[in-house]
C-alpha cells in the first residue's frame, strides 16, 4: 500500500470515528477520575438530591487528584459540561468564566466613573 493510500485510509477512519480526532491533554492520563465518567456527568432525568450525592463523590476524587488545577483550567477554557476540577458549570460561571471560556470583564460601577 502506498503512503498516500494509507494516509487516505487514516483520514477516512478518523472521519468515521470523530473521537479519534480528539485527544485529551497529557495531564488527563494522570487524573484520579480516569474511567469514572459516571460520576462527572448528569443523567437527563437525574433528581437534584441524586445529583448532589454523585457530585460529592466526584469532588472527593478531585480533592485527591494530582492534576485538579489543569483539569479546572481545561474546563474553563474549553467550555466543558459536567464536573471538571471539582467545578460544575455554575461554579465556573461564578468564578467569572463565560460560556466561551473567557473571563468576564469587571464592570465599572457608576460611582467609580464620577469625578
Amino acid at each position: 500500500m502506498t503512503s498516500v493510500a494509507a494516509s487516505q485510509r487514516s483520514r477516512d477512519r478518523a472521519l468515521a470515528f470523530p473521537s479519534l480526532l480528539f485527544r485529551m491533554p497529557a495531564w488527563h492520563d494522570r487524573a484520579a477520575c480516569r474511567g469514572r465518567t459516571d460520576l462527572f456527568y448528569a443523567v437527563s432525568d437525574e433528581r437534584s438530591s441524586t445529583r448532589r450525592k454523585r457530585e460529592d463523590r466526584a469532588r472527593l476524587l478531585c480533592r485527591a487528584c494530582p492534576v485538579v488545577e489543569e483539569c479546572r483550567d481545561w474546563a474553563r477554557v474549553n467550555r466543558e459540561f459536567g464536573l471538571w476540577g471539582a467545578e460544575d458549570e455554575e461554579a465556573r460561571a461564578a468564578a467569572g468564566f463565560r460560556p466561551n471560556g473567557r473571563p468576564v470583564p469587571q464592570v465599572v460601577g457608576a460611582s467609580e466613573l464620577s469625578p
